[in-house]
């Protein structure tokens, strides 16, 4: 069950990934909420959980704002997030998953599989995923027993878009969206055979691919400069998986 924040939190990352809410710009509780169709509590909430992202900062005064970030910030956050993500994993499948860990991937795996044997996807869908692909991916940080990666993944989480749950979706283009999401469904079930298996290796390669992959469906949001008519770089959104 999709919690209401988690819906508010969803919509208003799709509003910053599609420019409808732009770098700088001041958000009120009241008239989002009223867009919205929602009370001004899941907003204010919501608001902390995107800060935690790295999407929204605090005004000085009071209230947020759209936090300005570029491509390389994305980029590099990803990066890091494979390498950390892969050596758990690499951690887990040398010395091998726990019953409790093969059950709660199992159950992450089905409830993907339920979402895509559809062979569509809507946004209720995208929210459902969003927490699975969250706990599927803590499981396994969790169980790799290595407090400073845990430490270093936890930091890494509040750059823009480089945490697991940070996951928008485009319902304008819902084809293709249903092919993102499948194919990074598919590279869990790599990962879950690379770690039942013991491929410490494999595990750890697939681990990065899936973290790095996000940056193939980036999208740049530029301004362009009448003076020299250079397009600046406001702000960069990728779809993290």
């Amino acid at each position: 069950m999709v919690s209401q924040v988690d819906q508010v939190v969803m919509r208003l990352r799709e509003m910053i990934v599609e420019g409808k809410l732009n770098p700088g710009e001041r958000l009120a509780e009241i008239p989002l909420s009223q867009e919205l169709g929602v009370s001004r509590q899941p907003v204010r909430f919501a608001f902390k959980v995107l800060e935690g992202e790295g999407l929204l900062q605090q005004n000085e005064t009071r209230g947020y704002r759209v936090r300005s970030f570029h491509q390389k910030e994305i980029t590099d956050a990803l990066e890091v997030r494979g390498a950390l993500e892969g050596l758990a994993a690499r951690l887990v499948a040398e010395t091998g998953m726990s019953r409790s860990l093969r059950a709660e991937l199992k159950t992450c795996l089905d409830q993907g599989d339920t979402i895509f044997k559809k062979g569509y996807m809507t946004e209720q869908d995208a929210q459902i995923y969003a927490g699975m692909n969250l706990r599927f991916h803590n499981a396994i940080i969790e169980a790799c027993d290595n407090h400073a990666v845990v430490r270093a993944l936890s930091l890494n989480d509040h750059l823009p878009f480089s945490s697991a749950s940070a996951i928008a979706f485009n319902d304008i283009h819902k084809e293709q969206e249903y092919r993102r999401f499948f194919l990074a469904h598919s590279q869990h079930h790599v990962i879950f055979a690379a770690l039942e298996n013991r491929q410490s290796a494999r595990a750890e390669a697939a681990m990065q691919e899936h973290a790095n992959s996000g940056q193939h469906y980036a999208e740049l949001f530029r301004n362009v400069d009448p003076q020299n008519d250079q397009f600046e770089v406001v702000h960069a959104t990728t779809l993290t998986l």
